[in-house]
């Protein structure tokens, strides 16, 4: 279940992780004239500032906001000096949390090419020591509230104190969240009952992936392109041909204008992936168009056999979602 940046700041405070002074409203009738802060949507998905659903708070610009969300935030501007990307994650590759880093943070994050990870339990190697309060208490919100991912970007630093601009938060769906949770739908529920972590979004691109952050990022690049997800679906750790073959029962039944599926394979086989996939697209005489992007464990077999049937794949995350958004516009 992923949380809005409001519900997040809302964990992030609870776990010492500070935030700036903020104020939510669910009506453009309350919309004040406040230039002086910043008007964020709360919507979950990315590139929000591109997307032109963070501004300055003008009466104007927080009512031509209401028309893509329900709840807007309303936030005090920061003085900016330096800007940073930093989050842990459920790396199931891994069996265990890991690290991410990078003094580039802010838009086009995925772009970046000073990017650290570190496994958690090798925390004292992290080399930027002054990050370790920070970083000890988001892993705090991990074990404290079972999250899969716990993402900050921005963290600024501003007036000599870091400050958390942003916020990512994924929580377990196998665990209770009653002060987050809205009932699940037919369709979660469908999944949640095979094993698969599964989050029904309002788009029409279906995102397949394995591993809570690398499907969050593939969300993040299909909003850069100007996609709208459908889904979030992460098959998780070790996924063979039968689970591949459930993912897809689940996601082409909003019946998406198109579908990327995104594996980073470990323990994940790329050609289990593929096998499931073409299984899939045979028997059920598929004609959504699909994407896939794999790189791991068996990628060479996995192309192999998409070559053979007739099947799209590319080598970068960036190619597979603009692929698939121009997909999802042919196909409307």
């Amino acid at each position: 279940m992923r949380l809005k940046e409001y519900e997040g700041k809302r964990l992030f405070e609870k776990y010492g992780i500070p935030v700036p002074k903020s104020k939510l409203i669910t009506s453009a009738k309350e919309a004040p004239d406040m230039p002086d802060m910043i008007a964020k949507a709360q919507v979950l998905s990315g590139k929000r500032f591109k997307m032109g659903l963070i501004r300055p708070a003008t009466r104007e610009n927080i009512i031509e906001i209401f028309k893509s969300c329900d709840e807007v935030l309303l936030e005090e501007k920061l003085s900016i000096e330096k800007e940073y990307y930093i989050s842990l994650a459920v790396d199931r590759e891994e069996k265990g949390i890991v690290i991410i880093f990078s003094e580039e943070g802010g838009v086009d994050i995925e772009d970046s090419s000073k990017i650290t990870k570190i496994p958690y339990s090798k925390l004292e190697t992290f080399p930027k020591k002054e990050f370790l309060p920070i970083i000890k208490s988001m892993f705090g919100l991990m074990r404290g509230s079972n999250a899969l991912l716990v993402e900050i970007n921005p963290l600024v630093l501003s007036e000599g104190r870091f400050i958390a601009a942003d916020a990512k938060v994924i929580l377990d769906d196998n665990t209770a969240h009653p002060e987050f949770r809205e009932p699940l739908t037919e369709l979660e529920k469908d999944a949640k009952s095979h094993g698969l972590n599964y989050v029904e979004l309002d788009g029409e691109i279906a995102i397949i992936g394995n591993g809570a952050g690398l499907v969050m990022a593939t969300l993040d690049m299909i909003s850069h392109f100007g996609g709208r997800v459908a889904n979030f679906l992460d098959l998780g750790g070790g996924a063979d041909i039968s689970r591949m073959e459930e993912a897809l029962r689940i996601v082409v039944k909003k019946k998406p204008k198109s579908i990327l599926i995104n594996i980073f394979g470990g323990i994940t086989r790329c050609d289990e992936i593929a096998k499931g996939l073409v299984n899939y697209k045979q028997w059920h005489k598929l004609e959504i168009p699909i994407v896939v992007r794999m790189i791991g464990t068996n990628e060479g077999i996995a192309k192999d056999i998409l070559l053979e049937n007739g099947i799209n794949f590319c080598d970068s995350m960036e190619e597979g979602a603009r692929r698939s958004v121009e997909d999802a516009n042919l196909n409307r």
